[in-house]
């Protein structure tokens, strides 16, 4: 058996490594194949020039009405995603720009700080379903221009990081915390995960204010029982705080998951003003329950002036619920007259249920964009709720996974102007450049010389291309002369951004070139070592891993016994039996204390 295994991992990982690089693959449409898994878990796409691996997207509708000229921002990751990263894509579904140095991304978006454009972004340990890491504001080139902690000695979450209108940053945090759990049938001295938000000095980093969900929300106004024995290392995520936004008259708009109700706090005292959704919900709703039945909710922002509220409702929040399906909401709020209605619904055309993380984005061109979070899917609605473009950047077979994920996904205006050069492969008498992140780039112009150190004068304009996608193939035509080819990038109003290194040509040999890094490619030498090198290593690899496994599965037997001989005490203080689709919620419903339940929607 473990023969076997071994056999199909060395399978697996060859046929990997060996496979043909597939640059620039145009975006599906309707595919069955793709949607059915037939092209991976995360259909991807490598490329000549550069190292970077991109998505490939699936198109289920698709509207010229969507291409408002900005770009959409992903945060991918999860299980089937190798190297995590957010990146950029634009509106055919070519990648942009990808960042793969920072470890499990939140939340790519842009913001205007002191007059100037930033992504931002979160990025650290999310092992344990919140997060505990750092925010960052990458400039125009792609560099860190502000690397942001939270105050006080604590470590900040994932759900947050947004800039307000007063050019401050809001961040969640959570934080374990001792707490009398007597009315959860807990101990005196309990342990819990507090939700707590700040508004921080971006440059100095100083908290401006915090405030802590523990000390103005009861425990038993959540809608998820007491999960973990209450111990310090095991404490109860009671709360689950997941976006802050603030309005001009500085108060706070907070959304609390596990409770399953969005708050508005007093930017002075901390106070709640009022509750919208929940078990204490404040507000008449004049949609007849369809305004204030939210469950498990994301993202709440204020619109309008303050005279609306949109958000992301889940609807469901693991596999131990139903998997009702997920709304986009765009609310009508009367803070005088205490009354909610529904402007606007948006669901999604096949039905989809995500049960964590998701967002709901007003768009400059009017539209509505959602982000279906644990499920790699976007939609984009016109305001009165009309689908214009359905796209999948995973295939819906592993929908409910997680394998694919992107916490948000947004739209955003952005010129890059990376400081690095742009790249070149050169494979026979065929170019390939790219440029990461260089948004302006709009024709690709393909230069010769016959000297190494040859002026820029020097250089000769042999053919040119208009930039098509991430990467753009030029061929070098047969009656080139020039030993030394580059390709020079240029904008709109033909201003040149920037050029590759030089790479040597001779016709006369099968070579594959990186700038000025010359390799003479004999294939069928190259093919035979790498192949029995690579055969070699996975060999070693998959011995290794087939031992892990084995042994997993028989801890895995043992932990099964276990469970079926214990009682609710045993299976609280295990965690591995802790959900991991939003982080902290019990996987089976029988082993839930019955504290309450939420009403069936109307």
């Amino acid at each position: 058996m473990l023969g076997h295994l071994a056999l199909s991992i060395v399978i697996f990982c060859l046929a990997d490594l060996i496979s043909p690089v597939l640059a620039d693959v145009e975006a599906y449409y309707q595919s069955d194949n793709y949607e059915n898994g037939e092209f991976g878990e995360w259909p991807q796409q490598t490329y000549h020039s550069s190292h970077i691996i991109g998505p490939v997207v699936d198109f289920l509708q698709r509207s010229n009405r969507c291409d408002d000229g900005q770009y959409t921002m992903l945060s991918l990751r999860g299980g089937q995603v190798p190297s995590p990263g957010p990146m950029i894509l634009d509106a055919k579904g070519n990648l942009v720009w990808r960042a793969e140095d920072y470890v499990q991304p939140y939340g790519l978006s842009k913001y205007t700080y002191k007059g100037e454009d930033y992504l931002t972004f979160w990025a650290g340990n999310d092992a344990i379903g919140h997060g505990e890491g750092m925010y960052y504001m990458l400039d125009s080139s792609y560099e860190e221009a502000f690397t942001i902690g939270a105050a006080n000695g604590l470590r900040g979450d994932l759900h947050e990081f947004h800039i307000t209108h007063d050019e401050t940053a809001l961040v969640t945090i959570y934080e374990v915390v001792q707490a009398n759990l007597t009315s959860m049938y807990g101990p005196v001295k309990g342990w819990i995960w507090d939700g707590v938000f700040q508004e921080l000095n971006i440059e100095t980093g100083e908290a401006l204010f915090q405030w802590r969900a523990s000390e103005h929300f009861d425990f038993t106004e959540g809608y998820v029982a007491r999960v973990g024995s209450g111990s310090k290392d095991r404490p109860w995520d009671f709360f689950h705080i997941n976006s802050v936004d603030k309005d001009s008259k500085g108060n706070y708009l907070i959304s609390s998951r596990y409770m399953s109700c969005i708050a508005y706090i007093d930017g002075k005292t901390g106070d709640v003003i009022w509750k919208l959704g929940g078990k204490k919900n404040m507000f008449k709703d004049l949609s007849g329950g369809a305004a204030t039945n939210i469950r498990w909710q994301h993202h709440a922002r204020f619109a309008d002036n303050g005279t609306a509220i949109t958000l992301f409702d889940n609807a469901s929040r693991g596999p131990a619920d139903p998997e009702h399906i997920s709304r986009g909401l765009y609310l009508d709020v009367d803070q005088e007259k205490m009354t909610v209605n529904v402007r606007h619904e948006y669901w999604n055309p096949h039905n989809l249920s995500s049960q964590s993380q998701g967002s709901l984005q007003l768009l400059d061109s009017g539209n509505i964009l959602i982000g279906y979070g644990s499920n790699p899917a976007w939609t984009e609605f016109s305001v009165d709720g009309e689908v214009l473009c359905d796209v999948h950047f995973g295939p819906q077979l592993g929908f409910g996974t997680s394998e694919v994920t992107s916490y948000r996904v947004l739209k955003h205006s952005w010129v890059g102007f990376p400081k690095t050069d742009p790249d070149i492969t050169l494979q026979g008498n065929t170019t390939y450049v790219s440029w990461n992140g260089a948004t302006e780039v709009v024709t690709w112009v393909l230069e010769g010389a016959d000297s190494k150190a040859a002026d820029e004068d020097e250089y000769l304009t042999i053919d040119s291309r208009p930039k098509e996608g991430f990467e753009t193939e030029i061929p070098i035509p047969p009656d080139n002369v020039h030993r030394f080819i580059r390709i020079s990038a240029l904008d709109a109003k033909g201003i040149a951004l920037g050029s590759t290194l030089s790479v040597e040509w001779d016709p006369s040999q099968n070579i594959t070139t990186n700038g000025l890094d010359i390799q003479v490619t004999n294939t069928k030498w190259l093919v035979f070592f790498s192949t029995a090198f690579s055969t070699t290593i996975f060999l070693v690899i998959a011995w290794w891993a087939s031992m892990r496994l084995l042994d997993r599965f028989q801890r895995a037997k043992k932990q099964k016994k276990k469970v079926s001989r214990g009682g609710i005490e045993d299976f609280i203080a295990n965690e591995e039996f802790i959900d991991e689709v939003e982080f902290s919620l019990l996987q089976n419903a029988d082993f839930h204390y019955n504290i309450d339940t939420l009403n069936e929607p109307q």
